[in-house]
């Protein structure tokens, strides 16, 4: 199957299953940090869901925790084949939409017992649990630029688009190379390094670790577009579909 006809399929299953699924996010129960640690120490039989890239996963998440990237999430096999199995979603707080997307979409799947932690990473962390590490990258800094700026220089930029499938619909920026965030850390050698990298994610908020991700790969020249394709689009900058 082509990588193109598989984002097809993913993005309408994502669709799907945002716009027609039955259980809305305030159905779930909600965990704080404490009820988590003690459901995880107590040896039952417990999945608990990160659903961010695995670039973002390996920065830092809860010991014990399974990556499975949102985009992925329809179509893995690494969820329980007992469809009993308590599952608990998180991801960086109450203002990341993941945890909820992967709530809704676990039981559309027919899971009955997903649960959510929506303090997710900084609730962890402020009740003084540790966090795992794989690789953490650098904190290099990551300069910005503005759509403004960006809309006089795109034919002097390779324009890198982190976005997941589902918000293709959207349109995006003329000749930008499409590489879901889930996807980057396996397809990154194929951005070239002949021009500068321009990263873009929906909102400005998943572009500094994707910048920070290719700088550890020897993209020297990178920059983040400033609050995203939501920006970009509001000011009327061209946009193919």
């Amino acid at each position: 199957m082509s990588r193109q006809m598989s984002f097809s399929i993913i993005t309408l299953t994502m669709i799907g299953f945002m716009f027609f699924g039955t259980v809305r996010a305030a159905d779930f129960q909600n965990l704080t940090a404490q009820e988590l640690k003690t459901k995880m120490d107590s040896g039952g039989s417990v999945m608990v869901v990160n659903p961010l890239s695995d670039i973002e996963f390996n920065e830092g998440h809860i010991p014990g925790s399974v990556n499975i990237p949102f985009h992925l999430m329809p179509t893995t096999d690494q969820l329980p084949e007992d469809k009993s199995t308590p599952i608990v979603t998180y991801c960086l707080g109450p203002k990341c939409i993941f945890y909820k997307k992967a709530a809704m979409l676990l039981a559309d799947r027919g899971y009955p017992h997903v649960i959510t932690f929506k303090g997710g990473v900084p609730a962890w962390v402020k009740a003084g649990f540790p966090l795992e590490q794989k690789g953490a990258l650098a904190k290099t800094e990551i300069p910005t630029v503005n759509a403004d700026a960006l809309n006089g220089m795109l034919a002097r930029v390779q324009i890198v688009d982190i976005r997941s499938p589902s918000l293709y619909a959207m349109g995006w920026i003329p000749s930008s190379k499409k590489i879901p965030l889930g996807l980057l850390s396996a397809e990154y050698a194929d951005i070239p390094k002949d021009k500068p990298i321009v990263v873009v994610d929906h909102a400005g908020k998943q572009v500094l670790v994707a910048g920070r991700f290719l700088k550890s790969k020897g993209y020297d020249d990178v920059q983040r577009l400033q609050g995203g394709l939501m920006v970009w689009s509001r000011k009327g900058f061209a946009l193919e579909p």
